[in-house]
């Protein structure tokens, strides 16, 4: 019985990187505002959620909405900070998608696990053998390369890349952030994702006003903000059962399939051909963090509190 739902953990995890290529799709193909999208993206996402709370509450979960010995303000205040970190992550990478060529975008979001063991050496005393270095040194590389390769193209973007980067670092910063409120605090995962999306949907909203001046969309664009919602929101959940019954070191190798799966997405909708050289870097890339997100650092880091994968 445990085999098999172990069995299932992992096609769970399977169905969420599918689910997060498809996301990115989603985003490339709606040709809105980054910023509006992400609104409205945000704002689909709360029904939904909590009709799950709702449902686990009358299953006998707890499903508090607040950690009994923290104040209300108090915690109001860091469900703002996850909401921050989310919001910010998710809307960096959508302006990303809509700048530069998707694989740039989905190998820069690969690095996370590179960010995630820098904070484990930092600040909880991990030591890192010399060949995680030489991996990351490789996967950074490779990276860059592909980004040099990519500049020829009409569809390649430095400032897209930059703003990837900058994604990266945001969402590396919800991940830890994500971490660090769940290991403090006991609170249900799916109540946590619903406070933390409703306080980026309360961000998001007066942002975008003050910089598109409404929250104006196209059809196509509340078409595609609804199937980010969906498939996003879904792989989410998926995750976060997942990682009840799947280690990190089997869970994250397959999170690199993202890339692949992403580029594979842009070649056939959007016409963004991968030359020889760039498959050459990005296999470099997805076989040096291999290694990585198998390490016991990013274990040290992450088993802990399990959470969604970082958001799309």
């Amino acid at each position: 019985m445990q085999r098999d739902i172990a069995q299932r953990a992992l096609l769970a995890v399977v169905a969420a990187v599918v689910l997060w290529s498809a996301s990115s799709l989603f985003v490339r193909a709606a040709e809105s505002d980054a910023l509006v999208f992400t609104t409205y993206r945000l704002w689909f996402a709360l029904p939904p959620l909590l009709v799950i709370v709702m449902f686990r509450a009358r299953r006998g979960h707890a499903t508090s909405f607040r950690p009994p010995e923290v104040s209300t303000p108090r915690w109001l205040l860091l469900l703002l900070g996850a909401g921050f970190f989310f919001v910010s992550g998710a809307a960096t990478a959508f302006i990303a998608f809509g700048l530069t060529r998707l694989l740039d975008v989905t190998l820069i979001g690969a690095l996370q696990p590179v960010l995630i063991i820098a904070f484990a050496v930092a600040f909880l005393g991990e030591t890192v053998p010399a060949g995680h270095l030489v991996r990351a040194a490789f996967a950074i590389g490779g990276t860059i390369f592909v980004a040099l390769v990519a500049s020829s193209s009409g569809t390649w973007s430095l400032r897209g890349d930059l703003v990837a980067v900058l994604s990266l670092v945001l969402n590396a910063g919800w991940f830890l952030y994500g971490r660090v409120l769940r290991t403090n605090f006991v609170i249900d995962p799916f109540a946590f994702m619903l406070g933390t999306l409703t306080s980026a949907a309360v961000i998001m909203t007066p942002v975008a006003l003050l910089t598109h001046g409404d929250l104006s969309i196209s059809h196509r664009g509340l078409f595609f903000a609804a199937c980010t919602m969906v498939s996003g929101t879904t792989a989410h959940v998926l995750m976060v059962w997942a990682h009840r019954y799947v280690p990190t070191s089997l869970s994250s190798p397959l999170l690199l399939g993202e890339p692949p799966l992403v580029a594979a997405g842009a070649w056939v909708f959007f016409g963004e051909a991968v030359t020889g050289l760039e498959m050459l870097g990005s296999a470099v890339v997805v076989g040096s963090l291999w290694g990585l997100v198998r390490s016991p650092e990013l274990e040290e880091v992450e088993e802990p509190a399990p959470d969604p994968a970082p958001p799309a």
